[in-house]
C-alpha cells in the first residue's frame, strides 16, 4: 500500500452485526496516513468532502436521495455528514448512518496512528429491488470510496473541492 492510494480489505468483523443482523453488503478500504496528521476521524471525513459537494459529489448525493432512496439531512450541519446523520464521533471513529426504503447504509472511518479504513455496509429492506440497483450502484461505490480516502491523506482541511 503506497501513501496516497487505498487498496480494498476486509471489514472488521466485530462491527458485523446491526440489531443481531448481518449485512447484505459490507467492504473496506484503507490508506496509509500521512506522518503528522493527526486529524481526528470526522475531521479526516469532512475535509475529503470539502466545505461544499462540487459537481460529482452533488451527484453522489443525488444518486444517494433518488436512486439509493436515503432519507438524508444537512449536507454539512452539526450531526450530519454528506447528509449521512452522525453515530458516534470520537477522535479515531466516526460512525455515520443512512436510513431509507431500500436500504440502511452504515459507514465507519477507523483512524489509527498509521492507517484509516473506512468500513460499508448495507442492511436491504427490499433485498430484490435493493440487490438489483446495488448491481449497478455498487461498482460507482467501489470506486469513489478509494478516491474519498486518498483525497483525504492528500488534502488539508478544506481545501478541497469534489472536482479537483
Amino acid at each position: 500500500m503506497t501513501p496516497l492510494q487505498a487498496k480494498r480489505t476486509h471489514p472488521a468483523a466485530a462491527e458485523l452485526m446491526l440489531d443481531d443482523v448481518r449485512p447484505d453488503y459490507a467492504d473496506a478500504f484503507e490508506i496509509a496516513i500521512p506522518e503528522g496528521d493527526s486529524r481526528t476521524a470526522e475531521q479526516a471525513f469532512r475535509d475529503a468532502l470539502g466545505a461544499t459537494p462540487g459537481a460529482l459529489g452533488s451527484l453522489v448525493l443525488w444518486a444517494h436521495r433518488h436512486v439509493l432512496r436515503f432519507r438524508l439531512g444537512p449536507f454539512a450541519a452539526p450531526g450530519y455528514a454528506f447528509g449521512w446523520k452522525i453515530l458516534r464521533t470520537e477522535d479515531d471513529v466516526l460512525a455515520l448512518q443512512a436510513d431509507g426504503p431500500l436500504m440502511r447504509g452504515r459507514m465507519i472511518l477507523h483512524r489509527s496512528d498509521r492507517t484509516a479504513v473506512l468500513t460499508t455496509y448495507l442492511w436491504f429492506h427490499r433485498h430484490r429491488t435493493a440487490r438489483a440497483v446495488w448491481s449497478v450502484l455498487g461498482h460507482v461505490h467501489r470506486a469513489m470510496a478509494p478516491r474519498l480516502m486518498e483525497r483525504s491523506a492528500r488534502h488539508s482541511p478544506l481545501k478541497v473541492s469534489w472536482d479537483r
